[in-house]
């Protein structure tokens, strides 16, 4: 038996449907064979199904971040299947669970034969990729404001540290503080371009993608050998078809990926800069 109407009924998805096209949706979905020593899916796979939990429990394992155990009935993993994108948590079922998972491309199909349905999903679809975004919006500003707040306390320790009599610890604390400080300012808040405002760096060896950018600092993904720290790199910045000279300092290098910190940039190039940081700052804000 397919899952019931009533699993797919609470899904923000589905708001709107009937029972009766809830149980046209209901029978798409496949029954998946659970196997304990495997997880439903995991980080860097790519997503093409919807995962649909209809009895025991999911736990979702972000690594580094949070983890979340869901509970019937829970769509899991939609967005990513609907946007092709790579799945960001591992996602494992409990012994005696029960999922359903169902193909992207069997999803496009139905709604494709079915366009009033498909219109009202993408409606649905809509509203919970807004209410995602604002949710994320508020938890980022509880973020800035945490910010500002140990921006304040360490600024203070810094100077309680100027004021009292110097020890064998004082100058090391001192200058970590003024590292943290640094680092924490506005200015120094990266964004990584999406693919509608793609960047690269154009090189003497070739042309490397930007990997993340800030008003101080561009990293970008080199096909060669990478630099030394410390040694001078220039190039041509292209910005989403804006071009600018850029050189700098190697500050960074993990692997492939190479991070460079700006020399001081003449006011035309700070301007095309910066209005590049807040076009792609601006996908990130639901007005």
């Amino acid at each position: 038996m397919p899952p019931s109407a009533s699993d797919l009924r609470t899904i923000p998805l589905f708001q709107g449907f009937t029972a009766a096209e809830l149980e046209g949706i209901a029978a798409l979905f496949v029954p998946v064979t659970l196997d304990p020593t495997k997880p439903l899916f995991e980080v860097g796979d790519a997503a093409e199904y919807f995962w649909l939990l209809t009895a025991g429990t999911v736990r979702l394992d972000r690594p580094g971040d949070d983890v979340f155990e869901l509970r019937p009935p829970a769509l899991i993993g939609e967005l990513g299947a609907l946007t092709n994108l790579m799945r960001s948590t591992r996602a494992t079922a409990a012994p005696g669970s029960t999922v359903w998972r169902l193909h992207t491309l069997a999803v496009q199909q139905f709604f494709a034969d079915h366009q009033e349905q498909g219109l009202r999903f993408l409606v649905n679809l809509l509203g919970v990729v807004a209410d995602k975004v604002l949710r994320d919006q508020n938890r980022i500003a509880d973020m800035r404001q945490h910010v500002v707040t140990t921006q304040k306390e360490l600024k203070r320790l810094r100077e309680l540290v100027l004021d009292a009599p110097e020890t064998p610890v004082s100058a090391p604390v001192h200058d970590t503080l003024d590292r943290l400080i640094t680092k924490n300012r506005r200015v120094n808040y990266r964004v990584s371009p999406p693919e509608s405002l793609a960047a690269h760096l154009r090189l003497d060896a070739g042309v490397a993608p930007v990997t993340d950018i800030s008003r101080t600092h561009v990293t970008v993904k080199v096909s060669g050998m990478p630099p030394a720290i410390g040694t001078w790199m220039s190039g041509v910045l292209h910005l989403a078809g804006t071009e600018m000279l850029l050189s700098g300092k190697v500050y960074r290098v993990v692997g492939k990926k190479v991070t460079l910190e700006l020399d001081l940039l003449i006011e035309e190039f700070a301007a095309v800069l910066e209005g590049y940081l807040t076009r792609v700052q601006l996908l990130d804000i639901l007005c």
